[in-house]
């Protein structure tokens, strides 16, 4: 949170698996944190200093499809202590911290259930107890994903991606209140133009601007 280190996910081209590396934000001191015959991506760092992310090392497949499942780790901020958090037959995807300290992230929900239609928020705390869901597990049909905290409020930013999901998370742009209960569909409020579902990775600055990435651009979102 320094502005001056940079975590992510990179696979160079001729290799097979994604690992996590650390960059400064110069352009300097690329380093590599983790390794194996496994996709480590979507990391986060986390307030003491380790990092969260998902990983295919759990070994195991989509029960529908031939890809494989990625479910959440952490690490120290050098890759070293790798340890699973949570234990998902389906995927888990883009964990990020909450002020309270516990993690939200996207759980795809797969058990007696459709499996297309629900990929909602939960959350967990960072040793794996208190899984939990967030938001909107009673309602189907929507993937809830790329979630974070708006500063100064007890709301978050997430991008609700039409059905099983499109490609790059793509959708539109909501705000999440817990407030009134995980199964209330009036808490969450659409902030882009309906049926615009071309928005990604949004990132709160405020409760009313936030960056965005919509198709191959940058924008901002009021």
């Amino acid at each position: 949170y320094d502005g001056k280190t940079i975590v992510f996910s990179y696979r160079p081209g001729g290799s097979d698996y994604y690992n996590l590396y650390e960059i400064q934000a110069d352009g300097s001191g690329l380093k590599r944190l983790t390794d194996g015959p496994f996709d480590d991506i979507e990391p986060a760092w986390m307030p003491d200093d380790s990092l969260v992310f998902v990983s295919t090392r759990g070994r195991r497949w989509v029960n529908c499809w031939l890809t494989h499942v990625a479910i959440m780790y952490c690490c120290d901020r050098n890759g070293k202590n790798i340890r699973q958090i949570s234990a998902n037959i389906e995927h888990d995807n883009t964990p990020w911290p909450l002020p309270d300290g516990r993690i939200l992230y996207q759980r795809w929900e797969y058990i007696d259930r459709s499996q297309v239609h629900y990929h909602h928020l939960w959350t967990i705390n960072p040793d794996g107890t208190g899984q939990m869901v967030y938001y909107g597990n009673f309602h189907p049909g929507v993937l809830m994903i790329d979630a974070k905290p708006i500063p100064n409020s007890n709301q978050v930013v997430s991008i609700f991606s039409p059905g099983h999901g499109r490609k790059e998370h793509a959708g539109s742009i909501q705000i999440v209140s817990p407030k009134n209960g995980p199964d209330h569909e009036a808490s969450a409020v659409r902030i882009t133009a309906e049926k615009d579902f071309t928005y990604r990775d949004p990132y709160p600055i405020s409760t009313d601007l936030f960056l965005a990435a919509r198709q191959h651009q940058l924008v901002w979102v009021d």
